[in-house]
């Protein structure tokens, strides 16, 4: 019955940042212009970008835990690299600087978002010394 939970939170997490992150696009592209104006306004847009990208990155991994198993973690070549290029062309379509502020903004997150999963799912090994092995001569 819990994985049955387990998998159900893991869909709706992954249709819920799916469904985000194309929102967070589109309000995006919508509002290009308005981005373009100032300095700050481009700053602004390259955060959110690296929120598109920790919804996008969510909405994947999530999608393949349900596929490969719920102890599927995501690897740095072909997800992370995937959604930050990703993410790194939608932002330049806006900016160019909003892509290079997208891409340290999605770094700085996804160090905070390793470092929280790892406090939540990292269970600690208690190491267990193995016993000397005595060897064929007897001790003096």
């Amino acid at each position: 019955m819990s994985a049955s939970i387990s998998t159900k939170s893991t869909l709706i997490s992954s249709i819920i940042s799916g469904i985000l992150s194309l929102v967070i696009f589109a309000t995006l592209r919508f509002y290009a212009q308005w981005f373009n104006d100032s300095q700050l306004n481009i700053l602004f847009g390259g955060y959110l970008f690296s929120w598109l990208f920790i919804l996008s990155l969510t909405c994947l991994s999530n999608a393949e835990m349900l596929i490969f198993g719920p102890d599927f973690q995501a690897k740095l070549v072909p997800e992370i690299i995937l959604c930050l290029s990703l993410t790194a062309a939608a932002a330049g379509v806006v900016h160019r600087v909003c892509a290079t502020t997208s891409i340290i903004f999605s770094l700085v997150g996804l160090y905070f978002l390793n470092r929280i999963s790892s406090n939540y799912y990292n269970n600690a090994v208690i190491a267990v010394d193995a016993p000397l092995r005595k060897s064929g001569k007897k001790y003096k």
